[in-house]
């Protein structure tokens, strides 16, 4: 328990995400939300 404690601020504050300098060295752009997501259910679809 004493790790939950420590690490409880990833749930009470924002997460912000900075892929640019990944972006800029390796010339990437990250996939957008709703193309993983039609990605992975399309992926997983039965029937």
């Amino acid at each position: 328990m004493r790790e939950y404690a420590e690490l409880f601020y990833q749930y009470i504050e924002d997460q912000v995400m900075d892929s640019s300098a990944f972006q800029n060295a390796f010339g990437v752009e990250p996939t957008p939300l709703a193309a993983g997501l039609d990605a992975t259910i399309g992926g997983t679809a039965t029937g």
